[in-house]
């Protein structure tokens, strides 16, 4: 069992971890790095690595050693085969060390570090996500609020006259695309609102720029094939939605379980970050409308 004053110290362990790890990105930013395609989900942004995603997670598992021997704690991380420690540990550190891969490559922002304690149950503890261009961090331990850059996060609350949509490049591709939009669109246009769309975000940043908005949302449906998004994609922002009191769910509405036993992909029951009750009904009831096709 883990006490109050474990769970501190691993969060600031976690803390270091991921600064070390983004200032290191950072750092190969502009230069050149190996590039290459490895076996994962059906989108291209899943399938690209560089040797500093490589790096990155050999600095964070640095930092993280003696907490896991310390602890017993198992480890999930992204560029490495799962080793099944998530199941038999009572909690497992769950790391993405470089999401957006794709964005950073392409030189543009969207990229994050991300770093989560699990429990076996799948519930998120602690969760840290350092964001290397802007220089933010995000911590939070189950419980105890959210904070950026060691301050309590303020969410913009703002006059919501704008639906924010963030989404994945992959989801244009889809047969429902066409169909999604003029959905929103007369959803929008009922309200009263603007529609917006914002692509080429990796899963962690697309969840960041959603509770930092007024109103929007992120989602990836069910679908079949192997892919959307993977544990290690949602295990912290999970958490920071939970604290703000935000909605986080499955496509189709429940509890987003972050240690499912036969797969770390997460197509099977999809994802859905919203800031708005009414706005996450109305995505739900769209999940299944696409699901029924």
């Amino acid at each position: 069992m883990l006490t109050e004053k474990d769970l501190n110290s691993l969060c600031k362990t976690a803390k270091r971890a991921a600064i070390a790890a983004g200032e290191y990105i950072q750092s190969q930013f502009d230069q050149h790095y190996q590039k290459e395609q490895k076996e994962s989900g059906d989108s291209l942004a899943s399938q690209v690595v560089t040797a500093v995603d490589y790096k990155a997670q050999e600095i964070i598992l640095q930092h993280l050693k003696d907490s896991i021997k310390e602890y017993d704690l198992g480890v999930l991380t992204e560029e490495a085969a799962d080793d099944a420690s998530r199941l038999e540990k009572d909690h497992f550190w769950c790391i993405d060390p470089l999401d957006g891969t794709l964005a950073f490559t392409q030189g543009r922002t969207g990229y994050a570090v991300s770093i989560a304690l699990v429990s076996k149950s799948g519930d998120p503890l602690i969760g840290v996500v350092y964001i290397p261009d802007l220089g933010d961090c995000y911590t939070s331990i189950k419980g105890k609020g959210l904070l950026l850059n060691d301050k309590a996060f303020k969410r913009n609350t703002g006059k919501a006259d704008v639906l924010k949509v963030y989404m994945d490049r992959s989801l244009q591709s889809t047969p429902y695309f066409d169909l999604l939009k003029k959905e929103l669109q007369i959803w929008t246009d009922e309200k009263e609102k603007k529609l917006e769309y914002q692509l080429g975000y990796g899963a962690v940043r697309n969840a960041i720029a959603v509770l930092n908005n007024p109103m929007a949302c992120y989602f990836k449906f069910p679908k079949k094939k192997k892919g959307g998004g993977s544990i290690w994609d949602f295990a912290a922002t999970r958490l920071f939605f939970e604290e703000l009191g935000l909605i986080v769910t499955d496509g189709f509405g429940k509890q987003l379980y972050l240690n499912n036993p036969k797969s770390t992909f997460m197509n099977q029951l999809g994802v859905l970050y919203a800031t708005d009750p009414i706005l996450f009904d109305f995505v739900v009831r769209l999940g299944y409308q696409i699901n029924e096709l």
